[in-house]
């Protein structure tokens, strides 16, 4: 008797167990072999290549006051948006990665903000999208470099 009260339970338990899942088929690739030759007057049936689309990539960005750093002249005018390649506490660190970014053709200013961090900075923009493509530029050329953000002037 107490078998049969135990069988209903263990049939459910085989039967949610069994549940089959439904995976579609793979696409099968159309080779040019196979696919019927394009005519002028009907539309090609040669398969294509997929788009390719890209997600944007985010870019860290922070808004503070900052000046050019002692011994920088920094002819920023009206700019707003720069681009960061690195920020430091000390000085000689921020002045080395500007003298390895010169020698990549960049023309970096050391810019110091309110609480004594210094920001080495690639360029300025007036413009928030002429700066993020930039990052993005930057990051596609040189992966060494992946970690650039963009420092918004506070007035």
């Amino acid at each position: 008797m107490k078998n049969l009260g135990l069988l209903p339970l263990l049939l459910a338990v085989v039967v949610a167990g069994c549940k089959t899942q439904k995976i579609a088929p793979k696409p099968q690739p159309v080779s040019q072999e196979t696919a019927a030759p394009a005519s002028p007057t009907t539309p090609s049936t040669y398969a294509t290549a997929p788009t390719k689309t890209y997600k944007p990539v985010s870019v860290a960005s922070k808004e503070e006051r900052f000046s050019a750093a002692q011994g920088e002249t920094a002819d920023y005018g009206s700019n707003k948006y720069f681009v960061i390649m690195g920020s430091f506490s000390v000085l000689e660190n921020a002045k080395r990665l500007k003298a390895t970014l010169t020698e990549e053709n960049f023309h970096p200013v050391i810019l110091m903000n309110e609480s004594g961090m210094y920001r080495v900075c690639g360029n300025s923009y007036a413009e928030e999208a002429a700066a993020r493509a930039k990052i993005a530029d930057v990051r596609g050329k040189f992966p060494k470099y992946s970690d650039i953000w963009l420092l918004i002037k506070k007035q």
